[in-house]
């Protein structure tokens, strides 16, 4: 949303909330949407280690990372952190009577005071001065430098397809995206859609290669693909 009303105001800048009123609430929405994607993707790198009971004590912890400028350096942090914490108060034994509320109550508190205590006294300031580094670094790039940061970036994502590797390598575009540096943007864009589309046509060229199911996947990968849908 926030693309689109600065593509829909047409000139290549923030909405003026003068100008067009509407464009401008717009992109106030997309706004929003981006700086809650650092707590929801703490909170979900979280739900992937130890389901729901990492939910707060992850997106807090890494919304108190974002204070000191960690961003989503400091979200995927948060996430491993706190789901690593939860994963392991869950196994603590407790007497029967507080086994119904250790993973609504005592569990998410006590994940929240170690992970969110973590990012405040511990790495909150050193990530989000490594964040600042890396923006200034960015903005200041060459380009042989953007070669060799396209190569790696389109290596990373192509590797495990959505996994690990993947996941931080477009962490690493959305922290350019949250400090302005596009450029990132169009690398990842074309990085995430090149594997699936050289599935999809290689399904198409040399189908006899191919299982009956994969190559009725085609047309949902290549489609993928198209869409930069990752």
């Amino acid at each position: 949303m926030l693309a689109v009303s600065v593509m829909l105001y047409g000139k290549g800048a923030v909405t003026d909330a003068v100008a067009d009123p509407n464009l401008k609430k717009l992109f106030d929405i997309g706004v929003a949407g981006l700086t809650l994607m650092v707590p929801f993707l703490a909170a979900y790198i979280g739900y992937s280690i130890a389901e729901r009971s990492a939910l707060a004590p992850c997106a807090i912890g890494a919304w108190v990372g974002n204070s000191f400028g960690a961003g989503f350096f400091g979200a995927l942090i948060a996430g491993i952190i706190g789901g690593i914490v939860v994963h392991y108060l869950k196994k603590i034994p407790v007497h029967k009577v507080l086994r119904s509320v250790m993973p609504i109550f005592i569990i998410p508190i006590v994940g929240t005071l170690i992970t969110a205590g973590v990012m405040m006294w511990g790495l909150g300031e050193p990530v989000g001065a490594l964040t600042n580094s890396l923006t200034q670094w960015l903005q200041g790039m060459q380009q042989g430098s953007i070669v060799m940061l396209a190569v790696i970036m389109g290596l990373m994502l192509a590797f495990d397809m959505g996994g690990p590797v993947n996941k931080v390598a477009y962490a690493f575009m959305l922290i350019c995206v949250a400090q302005g540096v596009y450029t990132v943007v169009a690398i990842a864009a074309v990085g995430i859609c090149v594997p699936p589309l050289g599935m999809g046509l290689a399904t198409l060229i040399g189908r006899k290669n191919f299982s009956a199911e994969r190559a009725r996947n085609r047309q949902g990968g290549t489609g993928d693909g198209l869409c930069w849908r990752y």
